[in-house]
């Protein structure tokens, strides 16, 4: 066999069964968690601030950008329609 081959992972198959996707899901889980466990106090709480902070900026930003229903202007198809008169000798 070359050098150039490359042999394919589990990694690299999709697989189409749930319980294979959760538990990949769960491996990922739980290698984030014991990272998580290793760090000190403060430097999780530091981190859980900086989080927060985050995410107050990003629904500000949200709330900044969604139209209020008094700013929304109206909308054609709401508005009645004008009938024109027929033209036709029978509505006389």
């Amino acid at each position: 066999m070359g050098k150039d081959k490359k042999k394919h992972s589990k990694k690299d198959q999709a697989s189409a069964d749930i319980l294979d996707v959760a538990h990949l899901s769960l491996k990922k889980f739980r290698k984030v968690t014991k990272q998580i466990g290793k760090l000190s106090t403060g430097q999780k709480l530091v981190g859980g601030a900086a989080l927060l902070a985050v995410g107050l900026t990003y629904l500000a930003q949200q709330q900044a950008e969604a139209p209020t229903p008094g700013d929304a202007p109206e909308l054609e198809a709401t508005k009645p329609r004008k009938r024109k008169k027929s033209s036709s000798p029978d509505s006389e």
